[in-house]
């Protein structure tokens, strides 16, 4: 099943603490059926903070302008909970808007103690050049704003979801075309990994409806064959239920033979028959979903953040006639009722 992305907010016991960063080491799985516990996983990631919200965001100031008109209690207490989530910053733009965003955002969180979150989402041929197509012009470019994105990072603490779908969209590319999408998710991953030590990286697979865990697990081992990826994101823009995730989560550990830190978007799966909404554009019927929590543990295997921004259009289909990313009013009103 292909499931495109739109983008969100955008400018448009454990180790110790080292300078920021915490080494990793679990032999915890997510459930009985967790790959043995002698799969020992390793990776980089900040202390535990809370998530930054980036209250002077355009996405908040939307947010301010939709609540006085809202006169339903349910629906303006959900409103006003939005206001006090924090959603994760979109990177889409060329380099130099990128990287003052991520450096806005970094002293941002050190003021406020937290953590940002951002989503690199810029890979050539972006969306198989659908609702949110777009991207980088070519692998080299791809390369050079990657890197961009890692330097501006730097030792900071940051969590970066990466490239949403760029995965997922491989398995049905040509063989050519695959193997230079994988081998710039290896890039990727790899310079994120060595050079942001106080950086949590989810590389995206999807949803759970999509690739077969086994094939997933093949991809992954493809990526990073010299050492396992550690972190997974699941269900980004999408709307498939808890248990079913995690029960995919579970699957492709399996496939992989390696625990993984898991990401899971739970922004827009919050209504009770949401496994039953197959169209994956603007669908009738979905709402926003709940967050466990706003703070982030660098030991959880399972988190939980709003990775899609509730309110923004998947493009001009379904219920919404806003283009991919843009905020739209109602389809807000809907998702909160």
């Amino acid at each position: 099943m292909r499931r495109r992305s739109s983008w969100g907010r955008s400018i448009s016991g454990r180790t110790g603490i080292v300078c920021g960063a915490v080494l990793v080491l679990s032999g915890c799985g997510h459930g009985p059926d967790a790959p043995d516990a002698g799969a020992i996983l390793q990776r980089n990631a900040p202390a535990g903070a809370e998530l930054l919200l980036e209250s002077n965001d355009r996405y908040y100031s939307d947010l301010r302008a939709t609540l006085p008109s809202v006169t339903e209690p349910r629906v303006r207490a959900n409103l006003e909970r939005l206001l006090r989530t924090p959603v994760a910053e979109w990177l889409t733009r060329d380099l130099e808007v990128t990287a003052g965003t991520v450096q806005q955002d970094i002293a941002r969180a050190q003021s406020a103690g937290s953590i940002p979150m951002f989503v690199a989402y810029n890979i050539p041929g972006r969306d198989l050049h659908g609702e949110s197509g777009g991207g980088q012009a070519g692998a080299d470019a791809y390369r050079q704003w990657i890197q961009g994105v890692s330097d501006a990072i730097g030792a900071n603490p940051a969590i970066v979801i990466l490239e949403p779908d760029a995965l997922a969209h491989a398995t049905e590319m040509n063989d050519t075309d695959r193997a230079a999408r994988l081998a710039l998710l290896s890039f990727a991953y790899g310079q994120l990994r060595q050079h942001n030590p106080a950086t949590a990286v989810y590389l995206d697979v999807g949803n759970s409806t999509w690739v077969d865990p086994g094939r997933v697990a093949e991809l992954l081992h493809t990526i990073s064959p010299d050492q396992p990826v550690a972190g997974i994101s699941l269900n980004v823009a999408n709307r498939r239920p808890e248990a079913e995730i995690r029960s995919y989560a579970t699957r492709i550990e399996q496939a992989y033979g390696h625990q993984l830190f898991v990401m899971i978007d739970s922004s827009v799966n919050g209504a009770p028959n949401t496994a039953q909404l197959a169209d994956w554009c603007n669908p009738q019927g979905q709402r926003v979903g709940t967050l466990p929590s706003t703070r982030f543990d660098p030991g959880a295997m399972i988190e939980h953040a709003f990775i899609k921004t509730p309110g923004q259009s998947d493009g001009r289909c379904g219920t919404s006639e806003q283009p991919a990313g843009e905020f739209d009013r109602q389809l807000l009103l809907d998702q909160l009722s």
